[in-house]
């Protein structure tokens, strides 16, 4: 941890990834820190020149509106590149939490990065600590429509199984628990997850594609998973002739104190 000057901190390279600096929490802080209350460091990385802040941009605000000309700032080395990837996942431990707007800010932002255009939705899931279903529901409008509608469909689905207008609501005398087909899987989130899985099997093809080694290493996976199968198969099969042996040997066993039996 170092102290530094608010001149020494640069929050110029695209790190806030929030859509608007929250003045009353601002103030909230301000006012806490005049009466003398501790706050966590600011967080940045370094890149030999620059201090990039990635993380602290409320208490960094609040700071110099109370009249401090220097904060604690915890760095790590790296460049301004490093600090916006840092600041997509920020999860508001020590303030405040983003918001739907924010997250939907901190995955475009990452979505517009040339370093990040053939990153699979996944890896773009994982740096903005969101999951990979909402990363390509903004990536591919297609999919965001087939999800809107997904809900759509389950919220009827809900609604039309609560409604008990016209149903006679005494129960049965012998009421038991069965699975239907309602229960599985619509057409319409089969096509959801259809989308999400091509998606991701692009990606990896993508990645397979640009090196010899890692396909390789695939095909052989490839190989030893149709091995396993097969293997499996056969012991399943197994077993089941060791179970038709059994019944048989105990059917026998049966059969001869039957005989048993009668001779005596």
């Amino acid at each position: 941890m170092k102290i530094l000057k608010f001149s020494q901190i640069r929050i110029d390279g695209d790190t806030q990834q929030r859509v608007t600096i929250n003045q009353d929490k601002v103030s909230e802080y301000k006012e806490r820190m005049k009466e003398g209350d501790k706050f966590p460091p600011i967080l940045c990385t370094f890149d030999g020149t620059n201090y990039w802040m990635y993380d602290g941009f409320h208490r960094y605000f609040a700071a110099q509106a109370a009249g401090f000309l220097e904060f604690d700032v915890v760095y790590k080395p790296g460049t301004m590149e490093d600090a916006q990837d840092l600041s997509y996942g920020v999860n508001g431990e020590h303030g405040l939490p983003p918001n739907k707007k924010d997250r939907e800010k901190r995955v475009r932002n990452a979505l517009s990065k040339e370093r990040h255009a053939n990153a699979s939705d996944r890896e773009i899931a994982k740096l903005c600590k969101v999951s990979h279903t909402y990363v390509a529901s903004l990536r591919r409008p297609e999919v965001k429509e087939q999800q809107d509608r997904n809900k759509l469909t389950y919220a009827e689905k809900l609604n039309s199984e609560n409604d008990t207008s016209g149903v006679d609501s005494t129960p049965a005398a012998d009421p038991k628990p069965s699975l239907t087909q309602d229960y599985g899987p619509d057409e319409a989130e089969l096509k959801a997850n259809e989308l999400a899985q091509q998606a991701d099997l692009e990606a990896l093809n993508k990645l397979l594609e640009s090196s010899d080694a890692l396909a390789t290493a695939h095909a052989e996976i490839k190989r030893l998973n149709l091995a396993y199968a097969q293997l499996d198969i056969r012991f399943k099969g197994l077993m089941n002739e060791k179970s038709e042996a059994v019944r048989l040997l105990q059917k026998a066993q049966l059969e001869i104190k039957a005989l048993r039996k009668a001779k005596k």
